[in-house]
This record gives structure tokens, C-alpha cells and sequence, in this order.
């Protein structure tokens, strides 16, 4: 019987993602790979390794490749318990806040710069501005319209909530095959059960609703109540989805039911407190809004630091 291959310690962080408060948003396993003196993690150890952490994302920063000539700053691939995805949104913040960490970049205080991430949707670009907070833009949605009655039936069933209290259901696909159900009112979103069901087993959806103006203080207020249900990936609720946010933005946006500006709440059934900072990008006067820059963002924490041997 042959001796198992040793194992290479890299560097390890673990950071919650969309709040300014530790153990209140969305946690991260992040796994650094980026020393050209160490191997590159195989397809099977970066799988047995998310799938050890248990957590709904853990992403592993690598040195980039050439992408038509363009110059990423790194290469991330993200994996969830049970496979890989080409994009992920707190995956997308919280690997760029330790990139950061790791390259010293620290968090850009006092000034903006541009990061550029490489994944399996391409490149993305990624904002950090003076306050240490972290935005992504939006990629482009692969898949938008109605979603189709049978699925919306499947996803009500799952939540427990009544049909007829669905206003409007859209399809927001850019990467992870997400559908959103926007419903009359938030306590519709908070009582909504996570339990997958057979049938949901199949699908990664998420229900939102806008909270009254009489309950809404000053601008900082969350505008929308988000909840999410990635039970294809075997996860019942996630915390708080970058991904679902951007596309949804990207829909209500577009078709005028949000402002070009807000913050979205999400994990408050979960016990968190995550917050999405959504923001269009008006200032080129010659696109049309619906081809407008969306970014998402918020902060991320850094909640351990230190060494993993895989």
C-alpha cells in the first residue's frame, strides 16, 4: 500500500461577509494558493476540502492565467459542500478582502482602487472604496423572464406561503441558476418556511418584498427583505447571496421597481444581520438603464487567520 502524499500547509482565513459585525453575515472559508512555491490544490482536494467545511462557500485564490491579454490580479474557484460554481457573490467580497489581507493591500482606506477577479464567469471587477467596504459589478444576466408556473408552484409549496401572494417572479441567471419571487409584504418573507421539499430539491430560488416607507428611518434603512433558498446545492437557507442580490437588482432596477440606489437586508430569520449595498452607476449619459453598471457591495470581516495543511 502506498504512503499518502504529504500535505502543504497554506494559508487559511475564514471572514463573514455583508456585515461590519463578526458571526452576523455570511461566513467564508478561504483558502490562499497564491506562493508559486507551493502546488495548486487538485480538482479532488479543493472538493474534499469545501465539503469538510460545511459552509455554503469555500473559495481557494490562485495565481491568474492569461485571459485575452487582460491582467487579473487572481484567479478564485468557488466549491460549496457538494460541487463547483462559476460565480458566487459573498465569495466574490470575502476572497477579495483577503486578497487584500494577504497582499497587504490592507483595505484601501483613503482612496479607491480596482481589483480584477478571474472565475468561471470570466473576469469581474471589484470596487473597494475609502471606507474598507468591497463592491462587485454585477455580471450580466445569462437568463432573465418569467419563471415558468410549475417552478413558482414548487417554491411556494417549500415556503408554505400562498401563491396569490406573489406579485411577480423573474429569472436572474448569472452563474448559479437562481429565480427570484417578488411577494405584497415582508412578513410573507419572514414566515417562509426553508425545508427543501423532492420536488425543490432541484431548484435555488429566493423571495423579497419592500418594507412600508413609515418603517424605513433614513436612506441606510433596508428598502427590500431578502431571503434565499439554494437547496439545489443542498444548503436550505443561505445567510446573505451576492449573486441573487446582483440579479435581482439588475431586474428591479431595470423594470423601475427599485431606485438606481438602496440597501437590501438579508439572514434577520436567520439571526444575522447582513446587509447589500446596491448602487447603479449613472454617469455614462449614453447607456440606457438597462445596460448601466450595477455594483454590489458591503464590508467583510475577518474572523480567523491562520494555517490549513490539505
Amino acid at each position: 500500500m502506498s504512503a499518502p502524499t504529504p500535505a502543504t500547509t497554506y494559508p487559511f482565513y475564514q471572514v463573514d461577509v455583508f456585515t461590519t459585525e463578526g458571526y452576523l453575515g455570511n461566513p467564508l472559508a478561504v483558502v490562499v494558493a497564491l506562493d508559486p512555491s507551493l502546488p495548486v490544490p487538485s480538482d479532488d482536494q479543493m472538493a474534499i476540502f469545501a465539503k469538510w467545511t460545511n459552509l455554503s462557500e469555500t473559495t481557494f485564490l490562485l495565481p491568474p492565467t492569461d485571459i485575452k491579454g487582460a491582467d487579473a490580479d487572481y484567479r478564485v474557484r468557488i466549491f460549496t459542500p457538494s460541487g463547483e460554481l462559476p460565480f458566487a457573490g459573498h465569495p466574490t467580497l470575502g476572497s477579495c478582502q483577503v486578497f487584500l489581507e494577504y497582499t497587504k493591500g490592507a483595505s484601501g482606506k483613503g482612496s479607491k482602487k480596482t481589483i480584477i477577479q478571474e472565475c468561471g464567469v470570466g473576469l469581474v471587477e471589484l470596487l473597494v472604496s475609502a471606507d474598507g467596504s468591497i463592491a462587485f459589478a454585477a455580471p450580466p444576466l445569462s437568463k432573465t423572464g418569467p419563471v415558468e408556473e410549475d417552478k413558482v408552484a414548487i417554491a411556494c409549496h417549500a415556503m408554505k406561503i400562498d401563491r396569490k401572494s406573489v406579485l411577480d417572479t423573474q429569472w436572474i441567471v448569472n452563474g448559479p441558476h437562481w429565480f427570484a419571487l417578488l411577494v405584497k409584504d415582508v412578513d410573507t418573507v419572514m414566515m417562509a418556511k426553508r425545508t427543501p421539499t423532492e420536488q425543490s430539491k432541484h431548484l435555488k430560488f429566493g423571495i423579497i418584498a419592500q418594507y412600508p416607507e413609515s418603517l424605513r428611518k433614513n436612506p441606510q434603512d433596508p428598502l427590500f427583505e431578502v431571503r434565499t433558498f439554494p437547496h439545489a446545492v443542498g444548503v436550505d437557507e443561505d445567510p446573505v447571496t451576492g449573486s441573487f442580490n446582483a440579479g435581482m437588482a439588475q431586474w428591479l432596477i431595470g423594470s423601475g421597481k427599485a431606485p438606481s440606489s438602496y440597501v437590501a437586508a438579508q439572514g434577520t430569520a436567520m439571526g444575522r444581520r447582513g446587509r447589500i449595498v446596491v448602487k447603479r452607476d449613472d454617469s455614462d449619459a449614453s447607456k440606457d438603464g438597462n445596460h448601466m453598471k450595477v455594483w454590489i457591495g458591503g464590508h467583510s470581516v475577518i474572523c480567523i487567520e491562520g494555517t490549513v495543511r490539505i
